[in-house]
């Protein structure tokens, strides 16, 4: 499959369109909120059984989404390092190069 440009499906079966981490989560939290509002409308219950239900499933899509900000924290901060780490080394090895003599 190919993007269209039209915010389609691409190769990797990812949407189109925003993409990145924040588009994925924000994806997924859409999704798990339609879904769990459809099953929680669609059982029978009383007022109080389906407020509780409904605040339960609030303070389980809180956590998650707190979950996944700190992993998407942490893979920032080690692609960072990995990043600074890079550009150290290609510093390193152009300094050497220009101190040899090499051609820029």
């Amino acid at each position: 499959m190919s993007d269209n440009g039209m915010g389609g499906m691409n190769a990797m079966g990812n949407l189109g369109g925003s993409g990145g981490v924040a588009g994925s989560l924000t994806l997924f939290l859409a999704g798990a909120a339609i879904g769990g509002l459809l099953v929680a409308l669609n059982t029978p219950k009383s007022g109080p059984e389906l407020q509780e239900d409904l605040k339960a499933m609030g303070r389980r899509a809180r956590r998650r989404a707190r979950d996944l900000g700190q992993e998407a924290h942490g893979a920032w901060d080690e692609l960072k390092g990995r990043a600074e780490e890079t550009g150290a080394a290609v510093r390193q090895d152009l300094k050497r190069g220009l101190e040899d003599g090499e051609p820029k």
